[in-house]
């Protein structure tokens, strides 16, 4: 599912490309983020955690039939996204999507949660994961606030702190944190990690979502909000990366997750739209994509090439140009180069099963 909603995310480059880079709550661009953060995201972070969550916390599933309910949810929530943009996210659509993600992710908490807090260690490790998941009950919370906002037309955009506390804590809190517990649960070198790794992304975070309380009282950190507040995280990342280094869509993602530090660090010098959507392509598809491709690749050797690794970087650096030259039709080539990485990934997979059916 996590590739099918990657297709539809390209498909709307192809189609609204000359549109989402405009504003960041334009429907065409809230649908974008969105098809990419729940459907691709969220979807394959799901899947990954509730196949490790049992072993890193030594606790049973404790109620496996919730888990076709999760993705049955998360799917009717992400696509009514989708299905929304050509019609202006009417308020059916935000209430259809608010229920179905709501259920979908609620679901997950609610089995990831009850394994977490009755695990039978406790180290770093659950440290990172217990703040996950709490972040993302945290973003569930304020994406349902924003969602009525918008459904009933009042989406107050001179609050753009609180949408950067949201965004904040999907990328950073959420879908980081998680990323790192299982990169360095699928990682060969992480034997030489197990100590320092678990305790300097706790302190990262720490670093990172200390100036969240900041932003909730500061309606005027819309134009700056990134630089503080995500900054210190991602810079821990990108430093213990630096040492795990064996997989070449990992240094690919550290590398363009360096290049959206060096964006961030001009912010508060010159805040614009483009510096905004700039660090969204650099951390969205760039970083995050980087590290599930490496996951995958890492766990099923040889399955992802040299053309996968070309179609990725397309799909980064097509749009990012795009934000600089006069020529739009880099959004849409982006979004081609999205929809080959998927029929390609869709392929190799297949041909793996067929290779080891079991």
């Amino acid at each position: 599912m996590a590739v099918l909603f990657h297709a539809l995310a390209g498909a709307v480059l192809v189609v609204w490309g000359d549109r989402v880079h405009e504003h960041l709550l334009l429907p065409a661009t809230v649908a974008t983020i969105h098809l990419y953060v729940l459907g691709v995201l969220t979807m394959s972070l799901i899947g990954l955690a509730l196949e490790r969550l049992p072993y890193w916390t030594g606790q049973p599933l404790p109620w496996p039939g919730l888990n076709r309910w999760t993705l049955f949810f998360l799917s009717l929530g992400a696509l009514t996204v989708f299905l929304g943009i050509g019609t202006d996210m009417h308020r059916w659509n935000l209430l259809a999507a608010s229920a179905g993600v709501g259920l979908g992710i609620g679901f997950f908490i609610l089995q990831a949660g009850r394994m977490l807090f009755a695990a039978t260690r406790h180290d770093g490790l659950i440290l990172i994961l217990k703040l996950s998941i709490l972040s993302l009950t945290a973003v569930l919370i304020l994406g349902g606030i924003f969602l009525g906002e918008y459904a009933h037309g009042f989406m107050a955009f001179d609050r753009m702190s609180m949408v950067g506390v949201h965004l904040t804590l999907g990328i950073y809190g959420w879908a980081g944190l998680m990323l790192m517990a299982l990169r360095r649960s699928t990682s060969a070198t992480r034997a030489r990690h197990d100590d320092t790794l678990p305790m300097s992304v706790v302190i990262g975070a720490f670093l990172s979502l200390c100036f969240i309380p900041w932003m909730l009282f500061n309606p005027n950190a819309g134009d700056y909000w990134l630089w503080p507040c995500v900054l210190p995280g991602f810079a821990t990342i990108a430093m213990i990366s630096a040492h795990a280094h064996n997989n070449r869509f990992w240094r690919a993602g550290d590398l363009l997750g360096v290049a959206a530090f060096l964006v961030l660090s001009t912010w508060p010098l010159v805040p614009d739209e483009r510096t905004r959507f700039l660090f969204g392509v650099l951390i969205l598809p760039g970083w995050t994509l980087g590290q599930l491709l490496g996951i995958y690749e890492h766990r099923n050797p040889g399955r992802l090439g040299v053309v996968h690794l070309a179609l990725y970087l397309a799909s980064v650096a097509l749009p990012a140009m795009g934000l600089f030259l006069p020529w739009t039709e880099f959004w849409r080539m982006g979004g081609v180069a999205w929809l080959l990485l998927s029929v390609l990934f869709v392929a190799a997979h297949q041909k793996g099963q067929a290779r080891d059916p079991a």
